[in-house]
């Protein structure tokens, strides 16, 4: 995972380094963004892609060898050195519960997974059958790639994460596609399009489309409405039980709402979606800090009247939350750290907004399950590993108000909660345990994380904004072979950011 890890690193900075060298050249041109690509296009402007299973296959293999090969002969990891016996002995253990970080299970499997899920998308194959293709791609990692035994939480964490990060990168690639473009703004089109989505930069590059000129924009999607806000500012996250000490980072962070959930009387996957990223600079911080996205798998309009309207529908969701920073005594603690990288659940989304009204309000309801879900440990600690498998259930209510179209108050509730089944007695020394022979979620519990949050903001008609958001972060575990612990905290950012 080290190579994919350097490219989460590298991307994450060229993509909004991109979004930014774009967004310049357009005010240079006396245009907004959103004004290029809310163009009405006619229906023939749709390229559809031939499918090509045999070519995603090959794809998703030479993935898994590209990965492989910079792990073994460029970084020299010894979980790279694999050979036959290795192979037999995966095959013979079959999956447990790894020990890798928290960093490397919840955010660089994901990304890996979306990077199967894009050689199949790339290729013609729509949402659902590019799912086999990413499970297909983590069965051979897994049970070929690494001399470490196979993984069930890696298994889960790659095919849905790849999933929901898979069409949510295809789909922002796709914004930036206009085949009618030339000179500078195509090669910054295509550049920021290869950095969302490598792989299918890759097949534009095979198929000669990335240098093609058509008179219509050749994406994959109709246009859609879609709502970008990057931000820059301080972050300050204090020690839990002390307000007054902690840790202050510079914050980068991507609101993205894409597609009108209100819009159709029903949808098909992905076609509403949100998505939140943050990322912490110049501080011991993790560079990603939290990654939030909700994906509609299938919605429905059920009421309208007048001004509101009211939505069903089935969600997939991805949550990513994590944190660290140095005590007063020194040590190094995560004030909270939480996942979820596998739940679906359903959900209703209202709103209330016209033209002629000043105040618009809308809220969101969920109610998931989650099949697979991590959180911080106080007692479980080997190999890298700080926490505890387990799968649970969460609940997110979301509610709004925005008065004339620039000031803007949110209040948010998130609950996690997940238990940890499959546990190990209290009587073994953790420190003395080969890592793969303990096959085990963590410490047997149960743990809720509880996250409170209030933004208030204003909005210019310049494209600028300002926003100051307060969070209160609470854990509560408990354990059955050790005492309860209960812990909080509470962080604070100043944003300034623009509107894409």
């Amino acid at each position: 995972m080290i190579l994919l890890q350097v490219m989460m690193k590298y991307f994450i900075k060229a993509g909004f380094i991109g979004i930014l060298v774009l967004w310049i050249s357009q005010q240079a041109k006396g245009q907004h963004l959103s004004q290029i690509d809310a163009r009405l296009y006619v229906s023939d402007s749709i390229l559809v892609q031939p499918r090509r299973p045999w070519q995603a296959a090959t794809e998703t293999f030479g993935i898994n060898l590209l990965v492989w090969g910079f792990n073994r002969y460029i970084s020299n990891a010894e979980f790279a050195k694999i050979n036959g016996k290795t192979i037999k002995r995966n095959f013979r253990t079959g999956p447990v519960w790894d020990t890798d970080m928290f960093s490397t299970n919840l955010a660089s499997h994901p990304y890996h997974g979306s990077l199967y899920f894009n050689a199949a998308r790339s290729n013609g194959m729509n949402f659902w059958q590019s799912i086999p293709f990413v499970f297909g791609g983590s069965l051979m990692w897994e049970f070929f790639m690494e001399r470490e035994l196979p993984s069930i939480n890696d298994l889960i964490a790659t095919t849905f994460g790849g999933v929901a990060l898979g069409e949510i990168t295809y789909r922002l690639s796709d914004l930036f596609i206009d085949h009618r473009a030339s000179g500078i703004e195509r090669v910054g089109r295509e550049i920021l399009s290869g950095v969302i989505s490598p792989i299918r930069a890759l097949n534009r590059m095979i198929t000669g489309n990335m240098w093609k000129t058509m008179p219509f924009a050749g994406r994959a999607f109709n246009s859609v409405p879609v709502n970008l806000v990057i931000g820059v500012g301080p972050r300050f996250l204090a020690e839990p039980e002390h307000s007054g000490h902690g840790v202050t980072s510079m914050n980068l962070s991507l609101n993205l709402n894409y597609g009108d959930p209100h819009d159709d009387e029903s949808y098909s996957p992905y076609e509403w979606f949100r998505l939140h990223a943050s990322f912490d600079f110049f501080s011991k911080q993790p560079l990603v800090s939290q990654v939030n996205a909700i994906g509609a798998l299938w919605g429905k309009a059920i009421w309208k009247k007048d001004s509101r309207a009211l939505t069903a529908g089935i969600f997939q969701h991805f949550d990513y939350y994590n944190s660290q920073l140095k005590s007063m005594e020194g040590k190094a603690i995560a004030p909270y750290r939480i996942s979820e990288a596998a739940a679906v659940g359903g959900g209703l989304i209202y709103k209330k907004s016209a033209p002629d009204v000043k105040l618009d309000m809308f809220a969101d309801y969920y109610l998931n399950v989650i099949i697979l879900g991590a959180s911080a440990s106080d007692h479980f600690m080997i190999d890298e590993r700080d926490y505890n498998w387990g799968s649970g259930y969460s609940t997110k209510g979301f509610f709004g108000l925005v008065y004339n179209k620039r000031w803007f108050f949110t209040l948010n509730a998130e609950n996690y909660h997940i238990f940890t089944w499959k546990g190990y007695k209290p009587d073994i020394d953790l420190s003395k345990v080969d890592p793969e022979t303990l096959n085990v979620q963590g410490d047997k519990s149960n743990a809720r994380l509880t996250v409170l949050s209030t933004r208030l903001g204003y909005f210019s008609n310049k494209m600028w904004n300002v926003t100051l958001t307060n969070r209160w972060f609470s854990r509560e575990t408990q354990y059955k072979y050790y005492c309860d612990v209960e812990t909080a905290t509470t962080d604070a950012m100043l944003t300034i950011g623009i509107s894409i």
